[in-house]
């Protein structure tokens, strides 16, 4: 876990912008925003939450467990010509959602098709180009680990694999927006244990992240 702090007489959209690129550059989890009022926290998803106790807060992330990406290569190719073209199916009716740069430079949110029990594919991390995706062999949730065959997966893909165990969910689109009626569950940071275990039945809402849509085989929301 790595993190900065700024102090700031007051947050505006000019600053928060430059201190954004700043944990994007140099890659922090977080960035902490202190005014003379207020403490807040600036995630990689560009959302500020208000912070009431700092130390809790600090205490509470040294605790909080990361997973890990192991790239193996793919012994055994799989034919994933189906998966893919529902991927750029999903793709292309969610661009303009995820076509949004930020700090001018990374596209965030992400897709995700089922390919068999264990395994799925899904966009890459800290993207560029949209329609890079990678196969993940599977999330081992004992012992954090995610198995990818290709690029490193999107930081969600523990909380991916955690929704495909849901045998009805075969399509997974996350958007950094809200959708009405939806439950919500409270934030957690990407890619750690604490975020992996959400309800899986529905789609669903993270607090300060965005919206976690959940597809059936017909292409149904759930």
């Amino acid at each position: 876990m790595e993190y900065s702090k700024s102090n700031l007489s007051s947050l505006t959209e000019e600053n928060i912008e430059n201190i954004y690129l700043t944990l994007l550059t140099n890659k922090y989890s977080f960035m902490i925003l202190s005014t003379n009022h207020q403490n807040y926290i600036l995630t990689k998803e560009r959302s500020i939450i208000p912070m009431k106790n700092l130390d809790k807060f600090l205490k509470e992330r040294k605790k909080d467990i990361y997973y890990k990406t192991i790239i193996q290569e793919d012994t055994k190719p799989r034919n994933t010509e189906k998966e893919l073209t529902l991927f750029y199916y999903y793709l292309n009716q969610y661009k303009p959602s995820l076509d949004k740069l930020y700090g001018g430079k990374y596209h965030f949110g992400c897709i995700a098709v089922r390919i068999d029990k264990n395994s799925f594919l899904t966009t890459i991390r800290g993207k560029k180009e949209l329609d890079e995706y990678t196969i993940v062999n599977f999330v081992d949730f004992k012992n954090h680990i995610v198995s990818v065959s290709g690029k490193k997966a999107t930081l969600n893909a523990p909380l991916l694999s955690h929704l495909f165990k849901n045998k009805n969910v075969n399509v997974v689109v996350h958007l950094h927006e809200f959708y009405p009626n939806l439950p919500y569950y409270e934030y957690a940071f990407p890619g750690t244990e604490l975020d992996s275990i959400r309800e899986n039945t529905t789609s669903f809402h993270i607090r300060y992240h965005g919206v976690f849509l959940l597809f059936d085989k017909d292409g149904n929301l759930l």
